[in-house]
């Protein structure tokens, strides 16, 4: 107890402003690409790309570690809370936004001992350099680290391009953090500490570092959401755009396991938490939901897992806990399908669950096994499909295209598949090379690179091989997104116009202009015998269709969107729903 004192009493005066980045670039906030989703500031006309807002439980995490370890003060800034507040943005770039923020007299009045930079995604690289030569200006006093996956696996180039960084930490920070802050000569600690990665270090021959894992995951105290802006979080606009799933009001983040097993190259959360499962205790679990619920009135659970299939019984004891207590879950990361079987939906359906984000990548066998190494076989993605359809449960599948090593032929092979099978919604992502994955670092090795690959963000593609361009895989993409969703869309094949029609109407708030949507919105209302509010569609769809970027792909689908008359009440192709359901159309 002594020695836990004298570490308390040591940082008595130990303030720390955690600070998350953008996960957005500049000019991706500012001028958004055609094909991505947009957002409006509520005195702006202007749209902004859209700004993922997931609550950062990695510095929540350390937070309540080091207060309970050291008696720190902490505040926090997430950037992308931020900018979703803000009324209008005039800036030319993020660096003086940060500035602007940063000076202000609440954090000049803070006046941190400690900048600790937490950034996960390739598009927060620049800001992460921005941030740290800013509060370095700002807070000259102040050391300043920086962690998280990104960080982890990009650190050599980080303390290349900037010299404001003081260290970094590899992996997991609460053990490494605890140490350092509690030292009395921290560049001792910073020397020799396996998980600390100074410039000296960076820069030296190999990568000697190491994680430091905290083992027993329950003793990781209540994380400490009390420096969020919780009310912000509900600005999310990624929830939103699904087309069902858990209430988002007062929908709060949790993680009851650190750590996958799995090996896909297109991954790298090992970077930050290793391979091997580490679990918080069921009770514990138990014990947090209790709180989160009478502190925060939470009703709605977003779990962000990495694996959470794993664990045998563990997944439904805790969907049953969270069912017990009245409570919605959403899974934003998606489950292993492996380990879906129709005891397990049938209890996610009963807990309340509509949706599930299913990671199908690809609909090629040989994609799956050899290029992704993803443990997947396409007859288990027919019965779960099958199954949830049966249960009750829409499916929002994930699609990657673009991996080094995959054909134009593996392309149309996964597009043909994709189409036969019955998937509610399709997400189709440029495969992009994230720092630390097998992906990266064979896109680096071969030399495949067309775009600074820090400006990857799943809508662009950066990378190209001998069998394809960047071109193409940014063309194809986007193609399979109006193939899947929209010329072969599922729920339209099925004659389940209305569901089909939630689905356009999602789009159509996330990007109003997306002539296609109206199209096909307009086709299911013309379906639905409300023909005024059909023609209504399908003059937004001729407006907007004009545009340049919509020709290749309504020319590429043979959509007739410019031809108007009887046929779009009549032309669907509808099966029998029993044959969907048993898997057989």
């Amino acid at each position: 107890m002594d020695a836990l004192n004298r570490m308390k009493q040591t940082a008595a005066t130990e303030r720390i402003l955690f600070v998350v980045p953008p996960n957005i670039t500049f000019d991706d906030f500012v001028t958004p690409p055609a094909n991505v989703g947009t957002v409006r500031l509520s005195k702006s006309d202007k749209p902004f790309g859209s700004v993922i807002t997931d609550i950062p439980l990695g510095i929540i995490s350390l937070s309540a570690y080091l207060k309970a370890h050291l008696g720190i003060d902490a505040m926090a800034i997430d950037f992308n809370v931020q900018l979703l507040r803000e009324a209008e943005f005039e800036f030319g770039d993020f660096r003086s936004y940060f500035l602007n923020h940063l000076q202000s007299a609440k954090f000049r009045e803070f006046s941190p001992t400690v900048v600790a930079i937490s950034a996960q995604f390739s598009p927060s690289y620049h800001s992460v350099i921005d941030l740290a030569e800013v509060s370095r200006s700002l807070f000259p006093e102040a050391m300043i680290l920086a962690g998280g996956n990104l960080v982890t696996a990009m650190y050599r180039e980080l303390f290349l391009d900037t010299g404001s960084i003081d260290a970094i930490c590899f992996g997991e920070g609460e053990l490494p953090l605890v140490e350092l802050l509690a030292a009395s000569d921290r560049h001792e600690v910073m020397a020799r500490h396996a998980s600390w990665v100074t410039r000296e270090k960076a820069l030296a021959p190999g990568n000697p570092f190491q994680h430091c894992f905290i083992e027993n995951l329950d003793e990781i105290p209540f994380l400490d959401y009390d420096i969020l802006d919780l009310d912000g979080y509900q600005l999310n606009p990624t929830l939103s755009r699904y087309s069902v799933g858990a209430e988002v009001d007062r929908a709060i983040s949790i993680m009851t396991s650190r750590g996958c097993p799995f090996k896909c190259t297109f991954c790298a959360s090992h970077q930050a938490h290793g391979r091997r499962m580490r679990y918080y205790s069921e009770a514990r679990v138990e014990q947090d939901i209790d709180l989160l619920i009478e502190r925060y009135g939470v009703r709605s659970f977003i779990i962000q897992d990495d694996h959470f299939m794993g664990g045998k019984e563990r997944p439904y004891n805790i969907v049953s806990a969270i069912k017990a207590r009245q409570g919605s879950i959403f899974f934003q990361n998606a489950l292993a399908i492996y380990a879906l079987d129709k005891r397990f939906l049938t209890l996610l359906k009963e807990a309340g669950i509509d949706e599930l984000v299913l990671p199908i990548e690809s609909g090629s066998a040989r994609v799956l096994k050899d290029v992704m190494r993803k443990p997947l076989k396409l007859d288990i993605v027919q019965r779960v499909l099958a199954d949830c359809r049966e249960a009750g449960i829409f499916t929002d599948c994930n699609i990657i295209v673009g991996m080094p090593g995959e054909t134009m032929d593996d392309i149309d092979e996964s597009r043909a598949f994709l189409k036969s099978i019955y998937g509610d919604w399709f997400r189709v992502f440029i495969a992009t090379p994230i720092p630390g994955s097998e992906m990266y670092d064979e896109a680096a090795r071969n030399d495949y690179f067309v775009i600074n690959p820090v400006k990857a963000n799943y809508k662009r593609a950066v990378i190209e091989t001998k069998d394809w361009t960047a071109e193409y895989i940014q063309h194809m993409t986007y193609a399979m997104n109006i193939e899947l969703n929209f010329v072969h869309n599922s729920n339209m094949r099925l004659g389940h116009y209305r569901t089909a029609l939630d689905c356009f109407d999602k789009v159509l708030k996330v990007k109003p202009d997306h002539a296609i949507a109206c199209f096909y919105a307009g086709r299911c209302l013309a379906h639905l015998g409300e023909t005024e509010k059909a023609q209504e569609y399908f003059s937004k769809a001729q407006a907007y269709g004009a545009d340049s970027f919509w020709k290749p792909y309504i020319e590429m689908f043979q959509i007739p969107l410019f031809q108007l008359g009887s046929s779009f009440a009549t032309d669907a192709n509808v099966v029998d729903i029993s044959s969907a359901v048993s898997g057989k159309v």
